[in-house]
C-alpha cells in the first residue's frame, strides 16, 4: 500500500502557511483569500502574492509555526503502524520544506520522506519555489502532487492500493486517482461536489482504524 499524505492542516492541526500570513501580513490575508475562495485567482498566485508581503527571518517563521500548530492526534501512532505493516508513506505538500522539517523533527518524525515546495524568508519579502511540472493545472496549485505520486509509485514495490489523505485544493488531483481517500475541510467539500467517495476524518486514529479493516497488514 502506498499512502500519500498532505501536511498543512492534515498532519498538522493548523495550516503553517495560513499561520505565517495571518500573523505577519494580515492585510494580505484579508485582501487575497476572498479572491482565492471565489476562484478569481489560483492557489499559486495567492501564495505568491501573500508571501511577497511577509517580511521576517527564517528563524521567526519557524518559531511562529512551532508555537502555533501541532501534530494531529494519532499521527505518530499511524506512522508506527504503517512502518510495522510494511506499507509506504510519503508526505506531499504545497507548503514549504523550511517549515515542514522543523515540525516533523520536533515530533521525532524527521525520517519521513517529504516532497514539497520551499521558501526563502527575508526582511525584504519571501520568495517561494516549487518543482517544475508540465501539467497546466500546476500553474494554479504550485505543487503538482500527482506528478510526485506517479513518480513514487513507479519505483514502489507495492504501489497499490493508493491511499490519499488531505484537506485542500492541492489534494484534489491525487484524490481523483486514488483507490482510497480520506478527506476533511475544503477537500471534503470539493469531493462531495464531484461525487467522489471518501472517508471523513478528524484524527489519524480514524484513518488507521478504517485502513486496518480494508487492507491486510
Amino acid at each position: 500500500m502506498l499512502i500519500a499524505c498532505d501536511f498543512d492542516g492534515t498532519v498538522t492541526t493548523r495550516d503553517c502557511l495560513h499561520l505565517i500570513v495571518q500573523g505577519f501580513a494580515p492585510e494580505a490575508w484579508a485582501e487575497i483569500e476572498p479572491r482565492l475562495r471565489t476562484r478569481e485567482i489560483g492557489l499559486l498566485q495567492a501564495i505568491e502574492e501573500e508571501f511577497s508581503l511577509v517580511r521576517i527571518t527564517e528563524e521567526d517563521a519557524v518559531r511562529h509555526v512551532l508555537a502555533g500548530t501541532e501534530i494531529r492526534p494519532g499521527f505518530p501512532e499511524f506512522v508506527e503502524w504503517v512502518e510495522g505493516a510494511g506499507h509506504q508513506l510519503v508526505i506531499v505538500s504545497a507548503g514549504f520544506r523550511v517549515l515542514i522539517d522543523p515540525v516533523l523533527s520536533a515530533a521525532g518524525l524527521s525520517r519521513l520522506r517529504v516532497f514539497s515546495g520551499d521558501a526563502r524568508f527575508s526582511l525584504q519579502g519571501t520568495t517561494i519555489r516549487y518543482p517544475r511540472s508540465l501539467r497546466e493545472c500546476a500553474s494554479r496549485c504550485g505543487m503538482c502532487k500527482e506528478d510526485v505520486v506517479r513518480e513514487v509509485a513507479a519505483s514502489s514495490p507495492s504501489p497499490s492500493p493508493l491511499v490519499h489523505i488531505g484537506d485542500g485544493l492541492s489534494d484534489l488531483c491525487v484524490a481523483r486517482e486514488a483507490d482510497i481517500v480520506f478527506a476533511r475541510a475544503s477537500l471534503a467539500r470539493l469531493l462531495e461536489r464531484e461525487h467522489i467517495p471518501f472517508h471523513p476524518f478528524e484524527d489519524f486514529f480514524d484513518v488507521r482504524r478504517v485502513l486496518k479493516t480494508m487492507v491486510p497488514g
